[in-house]
């Protein structure tokens, strides 16, 4: 997968100490390496730079004051989306409305966002051009799977990937991460509607849109489903049944990065998480039991499938979870590597606040190094964002 080009944003704003508090936080934030960001106070510079813009310094938003955007006369002709950043009065006459005083973090991810969708719009419908599909799986239940896969999620979508966040398991424990709860009646329809739709077009060459079927879940800043209301159109799903579903998200052309997360027990979906990933995580607990299963499963791997389990292994991270400094157990097999770790993180134990879990900054140091590794980012810090 290639690294995606960082959002090219110009900021036009009268004052100075609007502008450089905002630059230090995304200099200083892991929104560095998404966002390069020219910002201008002199409304005649900016004026200047808008006519000469054009090909690769073209940027992807602008967000300004009305008083800066009234004179970008060619606004429209451009087609470039605009933010207009107001304190509570209506200037909708020059692009979409941006409170200009909140949260930093809820005002970068605002930015981004506009910028993802209009992504998207350009993309065409009968793209094949797929995202990368990340699967996490683990032996046994209880690994952190899912914590880790919210996480990643939540990671990536800060940096302006867009996400899409897959859940296989037959109990899907994600509603405890977002507060969804489960779904009851048409809430949980999405999936239920595009399995249905799969099995009934067929072998469609167009892609699907996710637009209709998936919710935004902006706790891990990703696109997913409802939990299923009937788990057995889960249980009964095959492995090629799993495999469409997983790849039919993938290639909608409207995500760069889709997590899936297995369920625990060996079966179709599992395998189907297996086949279709480009890159896997596989989770492990430094325990004799975890260590046993995993040994267990992979031995009716290279029982079963013996030429599939080789291209299974270039692909796969082994990765414990809950580590806390040093290895007790031995990995289970001779050709197993280690190739990262997860922090223990005491404190999720005695939680009495669920949004914790996305949020301890150990741990989501390493999901980012790991994120890193398997996307071929370099972790170099971009350039710091430019303004005159």
């Amino acid at each position: 997968m290639s690294v995606i080009v960082p959002v090219k944003v110009v900021l036009a704003v009268e004052s100075r100490d609007y502008i450089e508090p905002l630059l230090n936080y995304v200099h200083g934030s892991e929104y560095a390496r998404r966002l390069r960001i020219t910002a201008f106070s002199q409304p005649e510079a900016f004026h200047q730079y808008m006519m000469e813009t054009s090909g690769m310094k073209r940027p992807d938003v602008v967000v300004g004051e009305a008083a800066f955007l009234n004179l970008w006369t060619d606004r429209e002709a451009a087609d470039i989306p605009c933010l207009v950043l107001h304190e509570g009065e209506q200037v909708s006459e020059y692009g979409q409305p941006l409170l200009k005083y909140q949260p930093l973090s809820e005002l970068v991810g605002f930015i981004l966002e506009t910028a993802r969708q209009r992504s998207n719009g350009r993309k065409s419908v009968n793209s094949r051009e797929g995202g990368m599909i990340i699967g996490i799986v683990a032996a046994s239940g209880g690994l952190g799977k899912t914590t880790a896969a919210l996480n990643m999620s939540k990671q990536l979508g800060n940096e302006g990937y867009s996400v899409f966040y897959l859940n296989l398991e037959t109990v899907d424990s994600s509603s405890l991460f977002t507060g969804s709860g489960s779904a009851s009646g048409a809430e949980g329809e999405g999936l239920s509607r595009l399995l249905y739709d799969l099995k009934a077009e067929g072998s469609e060459d167009t892609p699907l849109s996710m637009a209709s079927y998936c919710i935004r879940r902006p706790e891990i800043q990703a696109d997913t489903f409802q939990p299923v209301y009937n788990r057995k159109e889960l249980t009964d799903m095959t492995c090629d049944e799993a495999k469409e579903l997983i790849r039919t998200v993938a290639e909608s052309g409207q995500y760069d990065v889709v997590i899936v997360d297995g369920d625990s027990e060996k079966g179709d979906r599992a395998q189907a998480v297996l086949e279709a990933s480009h890159k896997l995580i596989w989770l492990l607990a430094d325990d004799l039991m975890s260590m046993h299963k995993c040994g267990l499963w992979l031995d009716v791997l290279e029982t079963t499938q013996p030429e599939g389990l080789e291209d299974m292994i270039c692909k796969t991270s082994f990765v414990v979870n809950r580590y806390m400094g040093t290895m007790i157990n031995s990995l289970p097999r001779d050709f197993m590597e280690l190739n990262g770790a997860l922090p223990y993180i005491p404190s999720w134990k005695q939680m009495q606040h669920r949004e914790l879990l996305l949020s301890s900054p150990i741990y989501q140091r390493e999901i980012r190094h790991l994120c890193h590794e398997l996307l071929n980012v370099d972790s170099v810090t971009h350039p710091p964002a430019v303004w005159s």
